[in-house]
């Protein structure tokens, strides 16, 4: 092999440096380093935006099915709200907690609704519209809201990604609200309205009167949620191309695409001419045409005197192995089981590993962010004026256990515990296991704790047995 002449050399030196500059520049964007453009070859963007995500939700099944296989499961029930600690859920419920639970009762929709918009996006909000006379760019009044009590509150507003904005951020490092919007820009135009249902205003809200949703972002930066479809959305992708493509293909089989083979001695002038004599373009528009009224009717004729026609058609493949590798990759990114996602067409059930493993995920996401959305809402509650403050100072906030025995299991752990406490009993005269424990494991609310009558304390002069006055005008008296 010769060496290379100085301008040959030149000239791949050049090449070198202009492919390591481009891998410089493109490196990290996909991941490789030395095939730079896979995600644009691939059809992958790479940056994904909120209004690609939407999109995806609205007409991807797969999205749209792991959004709502999500919110669904985490959703099955509504929470216990606890005055207190969570150990105090077997004792009697306190008034505080009947009014918490019968405010959020007509409010778990909107809350609902609002982790569904934040699964989407990056975050999503809780608009708090209340009574006190103030425009939503000033701070509650949280003693014009004090003075209503619940009756102050008028509804929770659940808001888009793209409906809300964060303004001005707090700058001042010795504030308690450092890093924080200061606040919020909230357009009130619906995602993917164009403005035929009204124009848009865009109007500016205090953090007050703001709730924020935004899964992922442990360092309390409104920008740092992670959207549920942001890591398997290549794979969304993938999912549209192999099932379109499939779909696309059966189609064009089925309108029966023709191609006309005229042989050598054909006089294609000729053909032409009479085509255009009979009001056609030329002999292509006239073949469409008849071709076209052809695949119309299911008993049309095609009658050829020169041409051949052949019918241009493959056969399909079968989408099924590159749709489930798609779909099983996208279904580990929101670590739900593939069977308990998209089901099987076999009619067969999710295995117990599924099922187990899914209740592990969505009690995890229970305990963790939603339980602390909850006690976020409550505590803003109270902070503004709606309800009071609870007496302890602590709430919290239980979900039942994904994982938990059926019914006939908990009818099982109730037997079980009954033999504890009367063993105990019998062998240490007090019963180690009280009965609002033993209900709770069998899935029953609490009996109230009876209130015990102070020994000490003088008789009041009424009948213990109808609460009425009695008869003797001595009773109640000490001698």
């Amino acid at each position: 092999m010769s060496e290379l002449s100085n301008g040959e050399q030149f000239l791949v030196n050049a090449l070198a440096d202009a492919i390591g500059r481009q891998r410089m520049i493109y490196a990290g964007k996909n991941g490789n380093t030395k095939r730079t453009k896979l995600w644009d070859e691939f059809g992958y963007p790479e940056q994904v935006t909120f209004d690609m995500l939407y999109r995806a939700y609205r007409r991807n099944s797969a999205a749209y099915a792991g959004v709502h296989k999500t919110l669904d499961s985490c959703w099955v029930d509504r929470p216990t709200i606890i005055e207190g600690e969570e150990a105090d859920e077997a004792k009697k419920t306190t008034p505080w907690e009947k009014l918490v639970t019968a405010l959020l009762k007509k409010h778990w929709a909107k809350i609902k609704d609002a982790d569904r918009r934040n699964l989407v996006g990056r975050y999503s909000a809780l608009l708090i519209q209340v009574k006190d006379g103030l425009d939503w760019n000033q701070p509650i009044d949280t003693e014009a809201v004090g003075r209503l009590g619940v009756a102050a509150l008028v509804k929770l507003i659940p808001v888009w990604e793209s409906q809300i904005k964060p303004g001005n951020f707090d700058t001042d490092s010795h504030s308690e609200t450092y890093g924080q919007p200061v606040d919020y820009q909230f357009n009130e135009q619906p995602v993917g309205d164009d403005g035929t249902y009204g124009p848009a205003r865009s109007i500016t809200v205090h953090p007050s009167r703001v709730i924020v949703l935004a899964e992922g972002s442990e360092d309390e930066n409104i920008l740092s949620g992670i959207p549920l479809n942001e890591a398997g959305y290549n794979d969304l992708l993938d999912i549209e191309k192999s099932k379109g493509g499939s779909a696309e293909g059966f189609l064009k089989n089925a309108s029966r695409q023709l191609g006309i083979a005229f042989d050598k001695e054909t006089s294609m002038q000729a053909l032409n001419t009479e085509a255009v004599k009979g009001g056609y373009k030329d002999i292509g528009d006239a073949l469409n045409d008849k071709i076209a009224r052809m695949n119309r009717g299911t008993d049309a004729a095609l009658v050829m005197q020169a041409g051949q026609p052949s019918v241009l058609s493959v056969a399909p493949a079968d989408p099924t192995p590159t749709w489930t590798v798609s779909a099983n990759s996208y279904a580990s990114t929101i670590q739900c089981p593939f069977n308990i996602l998209f089901g099987k067409q076999t009619g067969s059930l999710a295995s117990t590993e599924d099922k187990t493993a899914w209740a592990g995920t969505c009690n995890e996401r229970r305990q963790g962010f939603l339980k602390d959305l909850i006690e976020r809402v409550i505590q803003r509650f109270w902070e503004v004026g709606i309800i009071a403050q609870p007496t302890s100072g602590e709430v919290s906030v239980t979900w039942s256990d994904l994982l938990s025995p059926g019914d006939t299991e908990k009818l099982a752990n109730m037997g079980a515990m009954a033999d504890v406490a009367q063993k105990t009993q019998a062998a240490l005269g007090r019963s180690a296991i009280t009965e609002n424990e033993i209900r709770q494991a069998g899935g029953f609310e609490p009996i109230p704790e009876l209130d015990v009558p102070d020994p000490n304390k003088p008789p009041t002069g009424k009948d213990p047995l109808n609460d009425d006055q009695s008869d003797d005008p001595n009773a109640g008296n000490t001698p």
